[in-house]
């Protein structure tokens, strides 16, 4: 599948459904402005594909509600919407649980889902007719993902956070600015443009500013890795404990292109690799369950594939961690790319119980 076109068109589903759930949640408030109303009017009468998704996400809503107590908000599912022709078939309490979660991460500034036997919308509109209903104010949410989850959600101006095995970040949306910090793994982020309020995702010595774009920021012991699928985003030094801080150097990155910022040991400064272009599919293939390698050194495979493991590969011999592996693979599935690893390259492989997979040279 070619990423620009096909994945394209996923992409372009994707956000119909986001607006297709956030109005779903606007006119269930019943709080509704009249420049609301008249805006979802427009919205869904430009096209039946709009007015398809809102149907599937509404009747989605109502199912939701129906199975009141049984729904557990603080489960960690991985949150995803129908497509419309399953939008009719009676959902079971897991797969309602999951829908509801995805519908209901629209709290703050849009709604909050109360589950007690029912579904009631809540504080619905917090800015009371000021120029960001979605703004929700200083307070910083956390978001987290265990090992092997992933996680798909919406923020409060539109703008699509996704996060990647074992990740951490903070939110939190100001009036002269959006914050993100990412505390730890890897985060995918699909901007809504407001030239007035910057997008800014800092990490511990490194801070990436957009204003409409999609770009995948992952945090590595070692360094920051920045790719740019659309757009540009700027890359500039951070100084550490101050948010605010005067910056050093700073980079601009453009689409298919990508930055390594080395992070400091002791006192010494972080400091930017060269801007290179790269195959951006090879980076961003999580968000698909695949893993693409392309000449890659064994040691950072089984790096990756320890990532959503709970059995993980551990490399025995050091002649084997300049290994050279090609291909595509399931993250979540290393017995099945020990065996492909066997079949192609001089390597046994021992399997230790359920915990440990031991790679030997032959």
């Amino acid at each position: 599948m070619k990423y620009n076109e096909n994945t394209g068109r996923l992409r372009e589903q994707e956000r119909l459904r986001e607006d297709a759930a956030r109005w779903c949640v606007v006119m269930s408030s019943g709080k509704a402005s009249d420049a609301e109303k008249r805006a979802f009017a427009e919205w869904i009468t430009h096209s039946p594909s709009h007015l398809r998704e809102f149907k599937a996400v509404e009747a989605l809503w109502a199912e939701a509600a129906s199975f009141g107590a049984a729904l557990d908000s603080a489960s960690d599912v991985i949150p995803m919407y129908p497509s419309p022709k399953s939008a009719g078939r009676s959902l079971q309490p897991g797969a309602a649980r999951s829908a509801l979660r995805r519908l209901t991460q629209w709290r703050h500034g849009l709604a909050a889902a109360l589950i007690a036997g029912c579904i009631g919308l809540a504080a619905y509109g917090l800015s009371t007719g000021g120029p960001e209903p979605w703004l929700f104010g200083p307070d910083v949410e956390s978001f987290a993902t265990r090992k092997g989850e992933s996680r798909l959600m919406t923020l409060a101006d539109g703008s699509l956070l996704e996060l990647n095995t074992q990740s951490r970040v903070e939110v939190r949306f100001l009036k002269a600015s959006r914050r993100i910090r990412l505390l730890e793994g890897e985060a995918y982020f699909d901007v809504v443009s407001d030239p007035e309020r910057p997008f800014i995702v800092d990490t511990e010595q490194a801070r990436v500013q957009a204003v409409g774009t999609e770009f995948n920021v992952r945090l590595r012991a070692a360094d920051v890795a920045v790719t740019v699928v659309e757009g540009q985003v700027l890359v500039s030094q951070l100084s550490a404990g101050n948010d605010d801080a005067p910056i050093g150097w700073e980079a601009k990155i453009g689409q298919n292109e990508q930055a390594v910022v080395g992070l400091p040991r002791r006192a010494e400064s972080a400091t930017v690799a060269q801007t290179r272009p790269v195959e951006v599919e090879q980076f961003v293939s999580w968000r698909d369950n695949k893993l693409v390698f392309e000449a890659t050194p064994l040691r950072e495979v089984v790096g990756d594939f320890n990532r959503y493991n709970s059995m993980v590969l551990r490399i025995e011999d050091e002649s084997l961690m300049t290994l050279s592996v090609s291909g595509v693979f399931d993250p979540r599935d290393p017995k099945a790319f020990v065996q492909t690893l066997e079949a192609f390259a001089p390597v046994r492989a021992l399997v230790l119980g359920r915990s440990m997979i031991l790679l030997k040279p032959l």
